[in-house]
């Protein structure tokens, strides 16, 4: 089974729900994963694969905090606002396939 790696920048104008990513080497994705790798303090995360289309959902950045007993607590980030631009980041889709 093919891996494709593809390296993608961000919309100019993010919609709520995520952004769509073709993997035109492969007919159909079975299973991806998404990151930044450049660009911003986000988190990206696929949220659903139709055919060789994979969306990926951005969030703000995880935040941690560490109690006085050395207890770490992370909170994962919002969804980034409608209107976002994110032109300038970039994304790493690794996707596998036929």
């Amino acid at each position: 089974m093919p891996i494709i790696v593809k390296e993608t920048t961000g919309p100019a104008s993010y919609s709520a729900g995520g952004f769509e990513v073709t993997i035109g080497e492969l007919e159909k994705v079975d299973k991806a994963v998404a990151q930044v790798i450049g660009g911003g303090e986000y988190l990206a995360q696929v949220v659903s694969i139709s055919g060789n289309k994979v969306t990926v959902k951005v969030r703000d950045n995880i935040e941690q905090a560490v109690d006085e007993g050395g207890t770490a607590t992370y909170t994962i980030g919002a969804e980034v606002g409608d209107g976002t631009d994110l032109s300038a980041v970039t994304f790493l889709v690794i996707a596998y396939g036929y």
